[in-house]
């Protein structure tokens, strides 16, 4: 596109002006290359290992943090989510460390492998500390000393031992009708600690062997070999609005060319093109894309200095290696620092007319040009708004309402598949919410993303175990379902909600023993459902 459009007045020179292209572009490659690998070596396996380390330090604080029973305030609930959305961002980097010749595949297995429990542990400590904090202070003191073992563990790595799920599970409770929501607590409880102990153990293990301080068992090295990156989940609905924004005002800009046959309409349609490539899709577009036109602005200043001030003192190359070093030694400096200083630096050069020799244009031209490219610019400042809307607040909404959404399929049909797929999904939403949460500040949501992320869960898990029920308690957990997908975009659930999950654990728990393991299940999917929606509510009772 870039050069047939530019080049549609001169269809002969099409061909040498790709060839040009391409070898410039080759050498670049090339000589970058050379630089970083042989001249001046650099690495991301530092910063892999930096991050992994830095991750596990916070998730153990989070883990010390709920075990110990202190509750996190509202900015502690950010941080925590701050470092969910590092860890997420591990599977971008994979991108890049997969063509560093340093990073081994053994180490990128190792960091994907991580990543993967440490994400699994996110859901689970938020539903640990959801049921520790529901439990009364007798039960509290009753249930110290394993959370203090639990928290030993912790700080060794080590799995637990076979009895202390037990030990969990025949805590005390008091007796009348809250016994048994006390007992099933208790259940869940011991089940979760569990999970999130074992997963920490082989993080802990993991990262022993990427440090080179110890070997793998068996078990865990196969699980290691069948490792993979998580797939970027794509945002489908935000990349068509953008698409359909860049095709209107291609197709605008084109007419307008055609139109009026302006010389330079070339350069209006190729720079909106790449505004909106380059920052249509962020939460402010107008806002980039107007400071995309203030660095054009300042690239088609220095491009005139460049052409008409030093090129032309330029007799030989010497002199012309001087010249361009003028100009882009310092805007190479402060391109470390800012990106769009590399914007400034290829639109500048663009501007010049070198292409085997230099040929400045005539400075009328020149003009015209630069006219043409910030026309170009306002037109993508106004096509950014055609099809989406702007503002931070606007995609926090957005993000909200897929989850609310993704939920209300979930309660309608679920397997183990479309479970993972959701969590995958919801973890990556939190870790996009996170950071425009603090930037609109309103960190205090920061602690509803997660008890979100446990109401998807746990009624896909309820829609996956309800099928095998018995017909009375499938009739009763579907009734659950039905008025949650009727209510899923409300402020708050409501009382009848409340009343059919309560309704559904009195029928099941009558059921259990004898039917095995699948009443359990979904009474423990429908206990999570209610702690994460009504997690103030008063205690269920069992009535017979």
């Amino acid at each position: 596109m870039l050069v047939a459009v530019a080049g549609v007045d001169h269809p002969e020179t099409m061909f040498d002006t790709v060839v040009g292209r391409v070898t410039e572009i080759s050498l670049g490659i090339l000589s970058t290359t050379v630089v970083d690998a042989v001249i001046a070596p650099r690495s991301l396996t530092g910063t892999l290992r930096s991050s992994i380390h830095r991750w596990l330090s916070s998730m153990e604080n989070w883990a010390r943090d709920i075990l110990d029973g202190h509750e996190a305030d509202t900015k502690g609930e950010h941080d925590r989510l701050r470092t969910l959305a590092d860890i997420a961002s591990l599977s971008q980097l994979i991108s890049t460390l997969r063509y560093d010749p340093v990073v081994s595949r053994s180490d990128l297995r190792h960091a994907v492998a991580i990543q993967q429990r440490l994400l699994r542990m996110v859901p689970l400590l938020s539903a640990i500390g959801s049921r520790i904090n529901s439990l009364g202070e007798a039960e509290h003191q009753a249930l110290r000393p394993s959370l203090a073992v639990a928290r030993a563990w912790l700080d060794v790595g080590a799995e637990p031992a076979p009895g202390f799920v037990d030990d969990v599970r025949a805590l005390p409770i008091d007796g009348g009708s809250g016994a048994a929501w006390q007992q099933l607590v208790h259940d869940t409880l011991a089940g979760m600690l569990r999970d999130m102990l074992t997963q920490w153990s082989e993080v802990r293990r993991l990262e022993a062997s990427l440090d080179g301080k110890a070997t793998l068992d068996p078990a865990l090295k196969e699980q290691l070999s069948a490792s993979r990156t998580l797939p970027l989940v794509p945002d489908v609905d935000h990349a068509g609005r953008m698409a359909a924004g860049i095709m209107v005002t291609y197709a605008l800009l084109c007419t307008f060319w055609y139109l009026t046959g302006w010389h330079q309409g070339a350069t209006a349609v190729l720079l909106s093109t790449v505004a909106l490539a380059f920052f249509g899709g962020s939460d402010e577009p107008g806002k980039a894309i107007a400071m995309f036109g203030r660095f054009a602005v300042l690239a088609l200043t220095l491009a005139g200095l460049l052409s008409y001030g030093l090129l032309p003192l330029a007799n030989d190359f010497p002199s012309f290696a001087w010249a361009m070093g003028m100009f882009m030694i310092p805007l190479g400096a402060w391109a470390a620092v800012n990106p769009m200083a590399t914007l400034v630096l290829a639109f500048g050069l663009s501007n010049i007319n070198l292409q085997g020799h230099y040929t400045p244009f005539d400075f009328g031209t020149f003009l015209e040009t630069g006219l043409a490219s910030l026309f170009g610019v306002f037109a993508a400042f106004l096509g950014a708004g055609l099809f989406r809307r702007w503002g931070v607040q606007h995609q926090l909404q957005r993000f909200l309402r897929k989850e609310a959404i993704d939920i209300a399929r979930l309660s309608r049909s679920a397997n183990p598949a479309l479970r993972d797929s959701y969590i995958q999904r919801a973890l990556d939403r939190i870790a996009g919410m996170t950071m425009r949460l603090s930037a609109t500040g309103q960190v205090e949501r920061s602690a509803g993303l997660l008890a979100r992320l446990r109401v998807g869960a746990n009624v896909a898990d309820l829609r996956m175990v309800g099928k095998a029920l018995p017909l009375a308690a499938r009739a009763a957990t579907t009734s659950v379902l039905d008025q949650f997908r009727a209510e899923f975009d409300a402020p708050q659930p409501s009382s009848q909600l409340l009343r059919l999950i309560d309704d559904a654990l009195t029928r099941l728990w009558s059921a259990r023993d004898a039917s095995g393991d699948i009443p359990d299940r979904a009474i423990h999917a429908l206990a999570g459902l209610r702690i994460a929606l009504f997690e103030r509510a008063p205690a269920w009772e069992h009535t017979r």
